[in-house]
């Protein structure tokens, strides 16, 4: 929606515009780029979460893109670098209703030619818009009045809803893609109305028919312009929030006879696909869809973002036509272009989560691939196991990289060229061409902290207590219906038509303020109930930022003569001691007590990690001077301690022996592994909650959630049957006490709500993939540094060998080769760099620190995404730490959360 019209292209003589148009020509704003010497600060724009600008300032306009030109090296800082104004991006806010108008609706294109006449005023536009909309472009109760408080939606149903709405779930056959899985579908409407328009959701649903037409795509490194030959992007290409995405589409006509078309519309698209083979069900969830004025067909003169001056009907360097023909017909063998430009957003619409959950509302990174589009086109595609990624290796391709994601899920962005026409002999609107370009976005991972966020046990806590309330009242009301009674106020709290029923009781003030914040849905976010959470606030809001795990440990041991004649008999060649029953009984436990493992979850995060060839191609150096300066301006929002990369952990054993425990150290460290765990979740409906790992992990927990909302799923499903099939007397008693008044109609979703439904839906279907990764660190003994020779001594004290386990103290003593020495020494830097040593605290008290150091292995082939959480998956990443404990102990365990991000210096 970054386009603008230009005043000089109107004229008399253009047909008459449509609504949103005519809007959008009284928009005209033009920020030149001028050269900045300090950083501005970003604010939000009020017209649009999705779009970020400069705050203005007495000595500069807010600029909008910096220039293309390459830059020699990455190492000048965004103030040094010098700038052109050879091109402009231009960023236009548009209002809701332009918003609605233009990007929800495409004109067919049978506007009279021959009526001449201005465009209308902008509120003769907003005072038409309800009339000229038909009741089919009006959306669904169910979807438009999610957002709205439950007094407007009783009063609502016949009003014209032109609100802004969120983008639909669809749930698609696998096996029969015309096929729906929604309650209410609509009819396509196919035939010329009085909007001259259809629904732009319709368009995904539209048949494709074979046509002579060919659409092609391409991405180019800087914006193209007229008469010069682009050079095209790479395949590998990696974008990020604010990057700008430039490239043209050629439409061809490869046949001998004209073609009419009516529609050409250039988007950029983002979605999830979720497939269910058991149930024959794909899910798709579009998150984003921009679409380019100047790259789609009109009448208007639509100046392009970049600044680039073009002269419609002009002929390129390939022959090919700038623009397409107000007559809507491609001639034959004729090639026509069209220019585009993208710019990522940092977040997306706040209506992208029906949830109202903020981490919903960021941009997800690709993750795996859409095996499933254009009939199955990618699903060959494979991992090349030298490269760590696959394609099919054409332009447009999908990258298919080890990200640990089965091949169900996926999140997809493509760059989409669609042309639509009409049928011949139906004269149904049909796809004539539908070309996509998938490129691969990896976000910028804003550290915002979220103020006032529940943790995940509380908003389950008040989900639960919703539905819970919901389900009573159903069953009060089929109470009533046993007993033939009216129903009642109280029958129906809770719901939302609480407060609708007169039975002319008395009602004290703590009702009627009960009634009030129930309409205003706070009820639903403060449990009155919960004495505790109102007596201490912060309770509602805690979240520890510590995990701890416990071990509990015995030591076993025999004689000490036993233990001599066996090690020395060993040593000297004699033959080994047999075990006898005498042995045995020789064995006590000597040593035993709890170690309490401590961590802190760290506010650092690991780097973004992807195949070798991927990071060469995405260096800072070999970015664009645009997307350097963007990176750069994306860094200056990063805290200074947080751009510090997670190289380290630091964990605390403290040891508490028992009573009867033998007096000593306690056990020695023998080895610490570390492992990588990712975590993945995903559900076929938006998730109402903000995940966390401790739920995902916890197996137990988790499957109890499930079945508890699985249970809500088959009692809400037997009340609805129970419900639909009483209906006419479930009225009769909903209005028996307003005779006076109009009867009111009883409605299963007054009482749970399809989005509520949803809800339970969602967590009683939702699937958790665990995946271990072994070699995604480097060993701790491949990460010790070299000490300096004021630190540590050339030969190894007896106490610092003691230190390193048996090993090292029987290679000390028995041995004096120097390979034994340079052994003795790594074990010395083990201990002083990794595992340390015990500290007396107390009686029977001991307490001990951990550094853990987190490297990459060079040959790391899997591709590490950054964390993210979108309505239907998630992402979550945690490291586990195995720490052995020598003399056959066993081996202590700690799970600990990190995050991956893309932030840090490419």
């Amino acid at each position: 929606m970054s386009k603008e019209l230009s005043h000089e292209s109107r004229s008399k003589s253009r047909p008459e515009l449509t609504n949103a148009q005519s809007e959008l020509a009284v928009r005209r704003g033009r920020q030149q780029l001028r050269t900045q010497t300090v950083a501005e600060p970003w604010m939000r724009s009020a017209s649009t979460s999705s779009i970020w600008m400069r705050k203005p300032n007495a000595r500069s306009p807010p600029p909008s893109e910096r220039s293309r030109s390459s830059n020699r090296a990455g190492s000048l800082t965004r103030q040094e670098r010098p700038r052109t104004e050879e091109n402009v991006l231009v960023d236009v806010l548009p209002s809701f209703e332009m918003y609605n108008t233009l990007h929800r609706h495409i004109p067919q294109g049978n506007v009279n030619p021959d009526c001449h006449d201005f465009p209308p005023g902008y509120q003769e536009v907003q005072a038409q818009h309800n009339i000229i909309m038909r009741s089919t472009d009006q959306p669904t109760e169910t979807q438009a009045l999610d957002f709205q408080a439950p007094e407007i939606r009783r009063n609502s149903s016949s009003a014209a809803m032109n609100n802004l709405r969120a983008f639909s779930t669809q749930h698609i056959s696998i096996h029969n893609s015309t096929s729906r899985f929604q309650e209410d579908p609509e009819p396509i409407e196919d035939d010329l109305n009085h909007a001259d328009n259809i629904n732009i959701d319709k368009l995904y649903s539209l048949p494709k028919l074979a046509t002579p037409v060919e659409v092609t795509v391409r991405i180019t490194k800087h914006a193209p312009k007229p008469h010069e030959k682009p050079e095209e992007e790479s395949i590998l290409k990696e974008y990020t929030s604010g990057d700008i995405i430039h490239g043209y589409c050629i439409i061809e006509n490869k046949s001998t006879q004209p073609l009419q078309f009516e529609m050409f519309y250039v988007t950029l698209e983002g979605y999830t696909s979720l497939i269910d083979k058991q149930m024959g069900k794909r899910t798709l969830k579009r998150f984003l869809r921009m679409v380019d004025l100047s790259a789609s067909w009109s009448y208007s003169d639509i100046q392009l973002s970049t600044g680039v001056k073009v002269v419609p009907g002009d002929v390129d360097f390939d022959n090919s036509i700038l623009g397409l023909n107000n007559n809507r017909i491609l001639e034959p063998g004729v090639k026509y272009k069209k220019f585009f430009m993208f710019k990522l957003p940092n977040q997306l619409l706040d209506v992208t989560c029906k949830q109202e959950q903020f981490s919903h509302c960021l941009l997800p990174p690709s993750f795996g691939i859409d095996k499933f589009r254009n009939h199955g086109k990618y699903s060959a595609i494979k991992v090349n196991s030298i490269l760590g990624f696959g394609h099919i290796g054409v332009k447009g391709s999908p990258i298919m990289t080890v990200d640990m994601v089965d091949e169900n899920l996926s999140i997809n962005y493509t760059v989409d060229a669609r042309i639509v026409g009409k049928d011949k002999r139906t004269q149904k609107l049909n796809i004539m061409r539908e070309v996509d370009y998938n490129i691969r976005v990896v976000p910028f991972a804003f550290c915002c902290p979220i103020a006032g966020e529940q943790t995940v046990e509380k908003q389950l806590s008040f989900l639960l207590k919703d539905v819970q309330k919901r389900v009573d009242a159903l069953e009060r009301i089929f109470a009533r219906l046993e007993s033939n009674e009216p129903i009642k106020g109280n029958d129906v709290r809770g719901t939302d038509i609480d407060g609708t029923v007169d039975d002319t009781s008395q009602v004290d003030e703590s009702e009627l303020l009960r009634c009030k914040l129930d309409q205003l849905q706070l009820a639903r976010n403060i449990s009155t109930s919960d004495h505790d959470s109102e007596k201490n606030p912060k309770d509602l809001f805690s979240n520890t930022n510590k995990v701890e795990t416990q071990f509990s440990y015995r030591v076993r041991s025999k004689s000490s003569s036993g233990l001599k004649s066996g090690i020395f008999s060993s040593l000297l060649g004699g033959p080994a001691p047999t075990s006898s029953k005498n042995d045995q009984t020789r064995e006590k436990v000597s040593r035993a007590g709890l170690i309490v493992i401590t961590a802190e979850i760290p506010e650092q995060s690991l780097p973004y990690r992807s195949p070798s060839l991927l990071r060469k191609t995405n260096k800072f150096e070999n970015k664009n001077h645009y997307d350097q300066e963007n990176w750069l301006q994306l860094q200056e929002l990063i805290p200074q301690e947080l751009k510090q990369v997670l190289d380290h952990l630091d964990i605390e054993l403290t040891c508490i022996q028992s009573n009867n425990s033998k007096p000593g150290e306690p056990p020695e460290i023998q080895s610490i592994t570390t492992e990588l765990i990712c975590i993945t979740a995903k559900s076929d409906n938006s998730i109402p909650v903000k995940l966390n790992w401790k739920l995902l992990m916890d197996e137990d927990r988790l499957m109890k959630m499930k079945k508890t909302y699985s249970d809500l799923h088959k009692k809400i499903n037997a009340l609805n049957k129970k419900f639909d099939a009483n209906v006419t007397k479930l009225n009769e008693l909903y209005n028996m006490h307003d005779t006076s008044l109009a009867p009111r109609e009883l409605r299963f979703n007054d009482i749970i709500p399809s989005q509520l439904f949803n809800n339970v839906d969602s967590l009683a279907n939702l699937e958790v993939d665990i995946v271990n990764l072994n070699d995604v660190f480097k060993k701790q003994t491949h990460t010790l540094r070299e000490n300096s020779p004021d630190n540590i001594s050339s030969v190894p004290s007896s106490s610092s060998l003691q230190k390193s386990g048996s090993n090292g103290f029987l290679s000390a003593t028995f041995s004096g080769s120097s390979s034994e020495h340079s052994r003795s020494s790594s074990s010395i830097k083990f201990v002083e760099q990794i595992v340390h040593e015990w500290n007396y605290c107390g009686p029977l008290k001991y307490k001990r620190n951990i550094t853990v150091n987190l490297q990459y292995n060079d040959n790391l082939k899997e591709t590490l995404v950054p964390n993210f959480e979108s309505c239907l998956c998630s992402r979550f990443y945690c490291v586990r730490v195995n720490i052995k404990f020598e003399h056959r102990i066993g081996t202590a365990t700690i799970d600990i959360p990190v995050e991956i991000k893309s932030f840090h210096n490419i």
